[in-house]
């Protein structure tokens, strides 16, 4: 609770200037697929000191430092391999959701930071979609600000928790579609 704390004075109030948005969203289910855009290495502090039982899933990339592993590790975040289809990662997520109470899971369905508008829309991973609809766990869509200055303001809006039918995971191409969708709806949360 200490580190949550910190983390929201350090980076919800210090560093930048936090605004939430919609905020009740985030606590209308017990379990949840919390999904932002991504276009800083910051985002994370923005969500994780107001969830109540988040997990985090972060680039393998990031675990190479020891220290810096076993903290995040602490933490519960884990990690993703985003060169291939990481079989381990994705059964960590689904088994999060097994688990008794309140479960948060934040995953980028960008997959990775945005740092060019040209990209914005045109990535969406599969990751989201597919744990959603295989298990009946709702999406909630999160729009934060984009590349935020220091010591300026940050806007967190989040959207209506949302279901995926398990039938879209018959079809490659239904999950890949839903996915581009979700990005979409994220985007359009932006005021």
């Amino acid at each position: 609770m200490h580190m949550k704390k910190f983390i929201k004075f350090l980076f919800c109030k210090f560093l930048f200037r936090v605004e939430y948005i919609n905020l009740d969203n985030l606590y209308l289910e017990d379990k949840l697929i919390i999904a932002p855009n991504h276009s800083c290495i910051f985002d994370p502090f923005f969500i994780y000191p107001i969830t109540r039982n988040l997990s985090i899933m972060a680039k393998s990339e990031v675990f190479k430092y020891p220290i810096l592993g076993r903290l995040f590790k602490h933490y519960n975040v884990f990690p993703v391999n985003r060169n291939k289809t990481d079989a381990k990662s994705l059964l960590h997520s689904m088994n999060i959701f097994k688990q008794d109470g309140i479960q948060e899971l934040l995953i980028f369905p960008e997959g990775k930071v945005i740092k060019d508008e040209k990209e914005i829309r045109k990535v969406a991973k599969k990751g989201v979609v597919f744990i959603s609809a295989s298990l009946n766990v709702p999406i909630l869509p999160v729009n934060i600000t984009r590349r935020p200055k220091f010591f300026s303001k940050v806007t967190v809006t989040f959207g209506k928790p949302y279901y995926i039918d398990k039938s879209i995971l018959e079809d490659k191409s239904k999950i890949i579609n839903e996915s581009k969708k979700l990005v979409n709806i994220i985007y359009d949360l932006k005021k």
